[in-house]
């Protein structure tokens, strides 16, 4: 399992699997050797079990192909929401200036988030002026921590538009450091993608990513910057407008964005649909006009729609 250094953070693949490979009925060494979450204990922690054996049979049922990620670093961050009043944590619906979606909060004491799956429809961006060559920026993704806590780790697609020109692709970050593009896991419009992210300590972390479109996926361990520890105070699906450069991108038109099957679960085993998260709409530059907001489809989905001119 080879290790590199990017920016400040440690990385580390995993050697694929054969074809066929069957992760049910694999032992924890081999499940480890290619880079899958471990085996839940079924008896102690039921419900994380269940979803373990569920993502796992999903992965050997639909053949997906495993592909050898190769990173680069952005200037591009993500980062902790940007709360507009003073005191809006995620105990109270409020508004943010990069972040639209929901947040689930738990006692980071007594039993931190350690886990959050999900999967998300990658929409279609368009520039809100085509004429304009400037380029806008939006991302749909899972992560844990960010909001009341100054460390996120985070995942998903990001959409950029400029004119007529459409680029996506799959990006993971752990704050303070900026996003990481992944080659070699293209995404596109439409595309249903898939994520893991499974904290195995304060500082260290498992990512699975999976196109359910294409049936390519790939997965890898992290090792946080120097002096970045996860807290496990909140975990969220979201959608946002990154920075770029040190400012803040404009968003670009983007529809709809779904996230389906979002649940997070803490230390003891507990699990949380996201639909029972706090809901945090975007607001714009002038801070007032909201140009993204939440709503909740089910227990476990929610809604985010672009509200923009």
């Amino acid at each position: 399992m080879p290790e590199i250094v990017i920016g400040k953070v440690k990385v580390r693949t995993f050697e694929a699997p054969s074809a066929g490979f069957d992760p049910i009925t694999a032992n924890a060494a081999t499940l480890a050797h290619h880079g899958f979450p471990a085996r839940p204990d079924p008896e102690k922690q039921p419900q994380t079990f269940a979803l373990w054996h569920r993502e796992m049979t999903k992965f050997r049922d639909l053949g997906f192909k495993v592909v050898a990620p190769n990173f680069k670093q952005l200037p591009i961050s993500h980062g902790p929401s940007r709360r507009r009043k003073p005191g809006d944590s995620a105990l109270v619906n409020g508004t943010s200036d990069n972040w639209s979606g929901a947040v689930l909060a738990t006692n980071a004491t007594t039993d931190p988030f350690t886990w959050i799956v999900g999967e998300w429809t990658v929409p279609n961006v368009y520039s809100p002026t085509p004429t304009n060559a400037s380029t806008y920026y939006s991302s749909a993704w899972l992560g844990i921590d960010g909001d009341g806590s100054p460390d996120v780790l985070q995942a998903g697609t990001a959409s950029e538009v400029s004119g007529a020109s459409v680029n996506c692709y799959a990006w993971w970050e752990w704050f303070p450091e900026t996003s990481i593009a992944i080659a070699g896991l293209p995404f596109h419009p439409g595309d249903s993608g898939s994520l893991t992210i499974c904290s195995t300590g304060p500082n260290t972390a498992y990512m699975s990513y999976r196109n359910l479109t294409s049936l390519l996926a790939t997965s890898f361990s992290i090792t946080a910057p120097a002096g970045t520890n996860l807290v496990g105070n909140c975990a969220e699906a979201i959608c946002e407008r990154p920075g770029v450069n040190g400012e803040l991108a404009q968003l670009p038109r983007y529809g709809e964005c779904f996230f389906n099957n979002v649940t997070a679960h803490t230390k003891s085993g507990a699990s949380f649909g996201i639909g029972s998260g706090t809901l945090v709409s975007m607001v714009a530059d002038d801070g007032k006009t909201v140009i993204s907001t939440p709503s909740v489809l089910d227990g476990d989905s929610i809604r985010c729609g672009y509200t923009g001119s």
